[in-house]
């Protein structure tokens, strides 16, 4: 079946629905209505009557075009007055000042100096914990539940100590007595051994 032929079948099955160009979207489509019915109900011919139906449609093989208007006639012109060139402000930022917990009275205060600038550039959170100067106002504000007030530094011992051998040497003895108690009552117990 041919493009015009399924066209013809699609249109003819709306028939009686008045139709005008802009429900075709190609002229071969709107033609071939117009040959269907040459009586042209939907007046597709359109002005003149010259058997060709929507003329305004694209046709299906060629490039679509658009409608050109010729150039508006070029418009006098004149040189622009000539702008004063633009002054440029400047800005100067302030001098970096850099601060340390002590120039802070309270610890809210370094806290807002942290989290104005997150990059902490002055080293207010050493622990990169979110906390400004924790350290520093440790036991001055009762924010903290801290246990103590003096930081360990350096490392913990990890090993035991000469005396701790001792108590363990005894322990293990006390034990070696008490499982020897221990059989010599069970074996009495059942009549193996007479003291």
């Amino acid at each position: 079946m041919s493009i015009a032929e399924e066209a013809t079948s699609e249109i003819s099955a709306v028939a009686f629905q008045d139709l005008n160009c802009s429900d075709f979207e190609y002229q071969e489509d709107a033609q071939a209505e117009l040959e269907r019915d040459p009586s042209d109900p939907h007046d597709l011919d359109g002005d003149p009557e010259d058997g060709v139906a929507c003329e305004g449609l694209p046709s299906r093989g060629a490039q679509p075009t658009t409608p050109t208007t010729p150039a508006p006639p070029p418009a006098e012109t004149t040189e622009p007055a000539p702008q004063p060139a633009p002054v440029e402000q400047t800005t100067t930022e302030p001098a970096f000042s850099d601060k340390n917990c002590a120039d802070f009275a309270t610890q809210a205060q370094a806290q807002a100096t942290l989290d104005a600038d997150p990059s902490d550039p002055h080293n207010l959170d050493a622990d990169n914990d979110g906390e400004a100067c924790e350290r520093h106002f440790a036991g001055t504000s009762g924010d903290h539940d801290q246990q103590v007030s003096v930081y360990p530094s350096g490392g913990v011992d990890t090993g035991g100590r000469a005396d701790d051998d001792a108590g363990l040497l005894a322990l293990g003895g006390l034990v070696l007595v008490g499982a020897g108690a221990a059989v010599v009552i069970r074996r009495r117990a059942q009549g193996g051994i007479e003291a």
